[in-house]
């Protein structure tokens, strides 16, 4: 065998760490804030439902949809997709003994959401590097994986961050069709599956992505990229393609819901048969999205993009800034303002009307958040590492020390900024602390209670997975030998009910105590404290203000108790 010198082997374990970060740092959050909010919990609780219940039509009165379907319908391919990915790494968990609570399965469902995210950018970051250097790829690593919200949401099963993976592949198989040296046949696969993939994740799993998609592909026929018919074709394959597959499984799994009091718009067979579409009809054509909020025309550009992108906006800014100079005839930046035009100027012409449209269209409607626009980050991010590699390579060696401590000082900013953002997040949370409250209960340590939840800690971190004491008749074990596998570990005992029931007998303290609720999960306990006594208590993160030794007071709070029945 070939020995292989210390040094070489040392210059490939520095070329492949970019390859683990973003593996690490996604994992991370995961890990360090394993629960979730309400927006998660239909994806969330339909892969719940998968590795539960499996494929038995049989069962689907048992799934959670039925009784708690959520403000919209939404497709059910994708948590399918991801339930079936995470069912034999549960089993595989669960028989090794490294899954031993429901809680666990939650997070290894995460963790495999974050790691499909992770080697989608990683083929964007070597997209990168092949085309435009080492320097733009090491940037773009950096300014990513330092800010906060991609990082963060990266294994959250918002809709968003299931196409999220998608998105950066598309824009990576766009940027390779660019390259020279690849044969027209190659080029023609890689815009074909891109424009075919970006379709169906805007017909699938969120329409707004359209406003990106439509723009790109436009770009891509007015720049002799491709011609007309066949960005129509393909898109045509990839969106009905996709509906032939989604819509006999929603209609099958959603049809038993309808009519349902939280979906009272949702009356007819064919509303189900494409639910993105019809999620567009009731938010934006029915006005319905304002009920959660109107912000001003301006959200996105004063608000969003600058807590997103975070330091990468003033290098964005610069990068602009140079493109654009140069673009009228103003020679700045040398040799590097040289690349930083031809790469910004790439760019742009094949992604920039993407970014105006998803963003100035989404500016357009009342109710606005940061994530509808989050397919337009890393387009932002591309231009931000053209500046921050400029600025690295600075061609005036006197004033590159600064300038690189300038850009490692910005470096830091980020970190520091994205640390204080994962600490307030990760105690953001205290619907999913609930369990270990629980746990602690005398009286569930031998017998079986009754335990309701109502809205507020539903939203703020307790699902189906942080039920343990609850599991339900599984029906997706597989049999190896002698060996039965399933993707939950054995029912923590006794078992407990667990109630979500919306019904009003279940908002006062006298219909909770008339239905034999033993506990209630509240954030207004002092409503019920007539029949009932606090019991044990849940803090939190109240809000971060200007005071204290360091100029910041993080103040906690009680968020939840825990009321249990008088003797």
């Amino acid at each position: 065998m070939k020995k292989v010198s210390p040094s070489v082997a040392r210059r490939k374990l520095i070329n492949a760490l970019p390859n683990f970060l973003p593996f690490i740092i996604t994992c991370a959050h995961v890990f360090l804030s394993p629960y979730t909010k309400v927006e998660e919990s239909f994806t969330l609780h339909a892969v719940h439902d998968v590795l539960a219940h499996g494929w038995d039509r049989s069962r689907l009165s048992h799934w959670d949809h039925i009784t708690f379907p959520g403000a919209v319908p939404r497709s059910f391919l994708p948590p399918l997709i991801l339930g079936t990915i995470s069912y034999p790494v549960a089993c595989a968990g669960v028989a090794l003994g490294w899954i031993r609570t429901k809680i666990d399965v939650q997070i290894v469902v995460r963790l495999i959401l974050a790691s499909i995210f992770s080697h989608s950018f990683n083929h964007l970051a070597k997209t990168l590097r092949a085309r435009y250097g080492p320097s733009v790829r090491t940037w773009f690593t950096i300014l990513s994986l330092t800010s906060f919200h991609i990082p963060y949401y990266a294994g959250r099963t918002l809709p968003n961050f299931m196409a999220l993976p998608g998105v950066l592949f598309s824009i990576s198989l766009i940027l390779r069709s660019g390259s020279r040296s690849a044969p027209e046949t190659v080029t023609a696969k890689r815009l074909r599956t891109s424009i075919i993939l970006l379709t169906a994740l805007a017909t699938v799993v969120r329409l707004e992505l359209a406003l990106f998609l439509i723009p790109v592909a436009l770009s891509l026929v007015f720049t002799g990229k491709v011609t007309l018919s066949q960005a129509v074709g393909w898109g045509m394959l990839g969106g009905f393609g996709s509906l032939a597959i989604s819509s006999p499984i929603d209609y099958t799994l959603w049809i038993p819901t309808i009519p349902h009091p939280s979906l009272p718009t949702f009356t007819s067979t064919w509303q189900v048969l494409w639910p993105e579409l019809s999620a567009l009809h009731y938010n934006t054509l029915q006005g319905q999205s304002a009920n959660w909020g109107v912000m001003p025309w301006h959200y996105y550009l004063t608000n969003s993009l600058p807590k997103i992108l975070m330091v990468s906006l003033p290098l964005g800014g610069l990068a602009g800034a140079i493109w654009f100079f140069r673009l009228i005839g103003v020679h700045v930046g040398g040799k590097e303002g040289a690349k930083i035009y031809e790469g910004v100027g790439e760019v742009v012409k094949v992604f920039g009307a993407g970014v105006v449209g998803l963003i100035g269209t989404m500016s357009l409607v009342g109710h606005k958040e940061w994530r509808f626009i989050i397919y337009a980050i890393p387009i932002l991010q591309l231009i931000a590492s053209f500046g921050a590699a400029g600025l690295w390579n600075f061609p005036y060696p006197k004033l590159k020390p600064l300038v690189r401590s300038g850009l490692v000082g910005l470096v830091a900013l980020n970190v520091v900024a994205t640390g204080g953002l994962t600490f307030i997040s990760m105690n953001n949370y205290p619907g999913g602390e609930v369990w270990k409250v629980l746990e602690r209960l005398p009286k569930g340590q031998n017998d079986t209670i009754k335990v309701h939840f109502p809205s507020y800690p539903l939203q703020t971190g307790s699902t189906l997975f942080t039920f343990l004491h609850q599991q339900p008749n599984i029906n997706s074990t597989s049999h190896i030998g002698s060996f039965e596998l399933s993707p939950f570990p054995k029912q923590k005992q006794p078992r407990w009910i667990y109630s979500k029931s919306e019904d009003k007998a279940y908002s006062t303290s006298e219909g909770l105590w008339n239905n034999e609720v033993d506990y209630l999960v509240t954030e207004d306990w002092d409503s019920y404290l007539d029949r009932w006594v606090i019991v044990d208590e849940i803090q939190g993160l109240d809000g971060v203000g200007r005071k204290g030794k360091f100029g910041l007071e993080v103040k906690w709070g009680r968020k939840l108790v825990i009321v249990g029945r008088k003797d």
